[in-house]
C-alpha cells in the first residue's frame, strides 16, 4: 500500500462530495429545483421515470447560463451566486457552495441544456464530454439526471424500493412547491402521477395549494397566523390542538424560502401544543419565517437542511409564544368553523356531496324570498365551500359563505352597541411606516379607535397594532391600517362609519365541513332577514337537473 500524501482524482472527489448531496434521486431534485429558483424562474417543469432511478429532468424558464459557462457549472466549487467571503453572513440564495453539478454529473449521465434571451440558440453540455454544443431550446435551463449511481452500484443498491423513492421525491416536490407560491410547478412522477400547481399571486389563494398538498382536513382544522417582531415575521397556519396526526408528514417550516428541518424550530412548536397532544401523535403546520440575512447562517450543512440563528433563544420564543396565540385564539374564540357535537350526516349524504364538489349552480341566488318556518334540515350538501343545498320540506340553496359573514358582521355591531366588543393582542405587534399626516390623524383618533377594541402604539414614523377586536382576527393588518385611515380622513369622528368600515373587513370564510354548514343554519333560524336574503327554493326540475350532471 503506498503510505505518501497525493491529491485526489478529480472524479474521485467528486464522488466522495456526492454521498453528502446526492443521498437518494430526491436529493438530486431538490438540488436541481432550487437552481431553477436562483436562476428566477416562475415556471418549474420536472419529470421523473423509474423512481428517479432511470431519469430525473428539470426544466425552467429562468435566466439560463452562458454559453461559456457551462463547463464551469459541472466544475466544483464554481457559482455565480457569491463572490466573497463577507457575502457568506448575508447568503439569500437557495445554493451557493458550486458543489451540487458536479457532484450530481459524477454518480450520473448528466445533460446540461440552457439558453439565456441574448442567445441565437441554446447550447447543451453532457457530462462526459468538455465542450458544449449548439442545441434547440427554449430560453431558460434543463438538467437531465439519468441512470443515477451507475458507477456506483453499491450505492444503488442501498436505494429502497421504488414506492418508496417515488414518495421520497413528492415529499420534496410538495416542501419546494410551498416555498413558492408565486412558482408554477409541473410535475410528471409516472404515467398515472401528475400534479399541476399553477404560479399565485394573490396571496389569498395561497390555501389552494395548501390545501392540494396537504389536504383539505389540514386547511378545515387549521388557523392562519401572522405575528412580527421588528424585522422577523412568522406567519402560516397551525392545525388545531384536536387535529393530531400519527405522522409527520404536514410539518413544513419555512425561513426566507428556504426548506429547513430544525430542531429548534421542531421544539418549539411541539412546545406550544404542550400536554395537549397526546403519546405518539404529532401537530401539523405549514410556517414561513422571514428575518434578515444576518441574523441566520445557512451555511451549517453540506444539504443546508439545518441552520443556525444568531439568536436562538429570541427565535425560539417567539415560534412557541406565536402558535400558542393561535391556538389559544381558536379554543377560546368560537367561530363558524369549529366543530360541534351536531348529528352525524347520513353516509349516503356525503357520498353525493363529494359526487357533487364540482357542479355549479346558474340560477341566480340574491332573490328575496318570505321567511321560511324554521326546520333543522335533516341533510346539508356542501358545494363549491360556498353553497349549502338543504333538504327538508323542499330543497333550498342558500350562500352561506355570504350569509355567514353577514352573521359575523352582525355580530361585531352588535358587540360594539352593548360595549362587550372583545379584543385579542398582537403577540409581536407589527409596524407600520405610514405618512406623518396619516399617523397625526390615528394619533387624534385613538380615542374612538379604542372603543372600538383597536389599540394603536404611534412613533415618530411609525405605528404598531397593539389589539384588535376578536372578530378581525384574519385580518391582514396593514389593509386594516390603511382601511382606518381612508375612513378618518373621509368621515372624521363619525362612530358609525368607522363601525361600518371595520365590518366590512370581515372576510368571507370557506365552506369546509357539515358541521359548519349546520352551525351557520342554526344561527341564520334566529336571523330571518338574513336567512331570506340568501336563500333560494328549488323546484324539482332544477333540482334534478343538478344530479343528472
Amino acid at each position: 500500500m503506498n503510505n505518501r500524501i497525493h491529491a485526489l482524482p478529480l472524479q474521485l472527489a467528486n464522488q466522495i462530495a456526492a454521498g453528502e448531496v446526492v443521498e437518494r434521486p430526491a436529493s438530486v431534485l431538490k438540488e436541481l429545483v432550487e437552481n431553477s429558483i436562483d436562476a428566477g424562474a416562475t415556471q418549474i417543469d420536472i419529470q421523473i421515470e423509474g423512481a428517479g432511478r432511470q431519469l430525473i429532468k428539470v426544466s425552467d424558464n429562468g435566466g439560463g447560463i452562458h454559453p461559456d459557462d457551462l463547463p464551469l457549472a459541472l466544475s466544483r466549487h464554481a457559482t455565480s451566486k457569491i463572490n466573497s467571503s463577507e457575502q457568506l453572513s448575508h447568503i439569500g440564495s437557495l445554493g451557493f457552495r458550486g458543489e451540487a453539478l458536479p457532484s450530481i454529473a459524477s454518480v450520473s449521465r448528466l445533460t446540461l441544456a440552457s439558453k439565456q434571451a441574448d442567445q441565437d440558440c441554446g447550447w447543451q453540455l453532457v457530462s462526459e464530454s468538455e465542450q458544449p454544443e449548439p442545441a434547440a431550446h427554449p430560453d431558460g435551463t434543463s438538467v437531465s439526471v439519468a441512470e443515477l449511481f451507475f458507477n456506483l452500484p453499491a450505492r444503488r443498491r442501498f436505494l429502497r424500493s421504488d414506492k418508496t423513492e417515488l414518495q421520497h421525491l413528492i415529499t420534496t416536490f410538495n416542501r419546494l412547491a410551498l416555498s413558492r407560491f408565486d412558482i408554477g410547478f409541473n410535475g410528471r412522477f409516472s404515467d398515472s402521477h401528475w400534479l399541476k400547481l399553477p404560479a399565485l399571486t394573490d396571496p389569498a389563494q395561497h390555501a389552494q395549494r395548501i390545501s392540494k398538498i396537504c389536504g383539505q382536513a389540514f386547511t378545515r382544522n387549521a388557523s392562519y397566523l401572522d405575528q412580527q417582531f421588528e424585522d422577523i415575521r412568522l406567519h402560516g397556519w397551525v392545525g388545531k390542538r384536536s387535529a393530531h396526526r400519527a405522522q409527520t408528514d404536514v410539518q413544513y417550516f419555512f425561513i426566507n424560502g428556504r426548506v429547513i428541518r430544525d430542531r429548534i424550530i421542531n421544539h418549539a412548536v411541539r412546545q406550544a401544543y404542550g400536554d395537549t397532544l397526546p403519546a405518539g401523535r404529532q401537530p401539523a403546520y405549514v410556517l414561513y419565517l422571514t428575518l434578515p440575512l444576518d441574523r441566520v447562517d445557512v451555511n451549517v450543512h453540506p444539504t443546508k437542511h439545518e441552520v443556525r440563528f444568531r439568536d436562538a433563544r429570541l427565535i425560539h420564543g417567539l415560534i412557541t409564544r406565536a402558535v400558542t396565540e393561535a391556538l389559544d385564539n381558536e379554543a377560546a374564540v368560537p367561530n363558524i368553523q369549529d366543530e360541534l357535537p351536531l348529528a352525524k350526516v347520513p353516509e349516503q349524504v356525503e357520498e353525493r356531496a363529494s359526487n357533487y364538489q364540482t357542479q355549479s349552480v346558474s340560477k341566480p341566488l340574491d332573490v328575496p324570498q318570505p321567511a321560511p318556518v324554521y326546520r333543522r334540515p335533516d341533510e346539508v350538501l356542501i358545494l363549491h365551500q360556498r353553497f349549502g343545498l338543504i333538504y327538508s320540506e323542499e330543497p333550498q340553496l342558500i350562500d352561506l359563505q355570504a350569509a355567514d359573514q353577514a352573521l359575523r358582521q352582525a355580530q361585531f355591531v352588535r358587540a360594539v352597541e352593548r360595549g362587550d366588543l372583545t379584543s385579542r393582542p398582537i403577540l409581536v405587534p407589527m409596524r407600520l411606516t405610514l405618512p406623518s399626516a396619516d399617523l397625526a390623524l390615528l394619533d387624534q383618533h385613538q380615542a374612538l379607535l379604542a372603543q372600538l377594541a383597536l389599540i394603536l402604539e404611534i412613533n415618530a414614523d411609525t405605528v404598531a397594532i397593539k389589539r384588535i377586536p376578536y372578530l378581525l382576527s384574519q385580518v391582514d393588518l396593514q389593509q386594516l391600517a390603511e382601511s382606518v385611515v381612508n375612513s378618518l380622513e373621509k368621515h372624521g369622528n363619525d362612530r358609525a362609519a368607522m363601525i361600518t368600515t371595520l365590518s366590512e373587513l370581515i372576510p368571507l370564510s370557506p365552506l369546509t365541513s357539515q358541521e359548519q354548514a349546520r352551525q351557520i343554519i342554526d344561527a341564520l333560524q334566529h336571523a330571518p332577514e338574513t336567512m331570506a336574503r340568501w336563500q333560494q327554493k328549488l323546484d324539482p326540475a332544477t333540482l334534478t337537473g343538478l344530479f343528472s350532471n
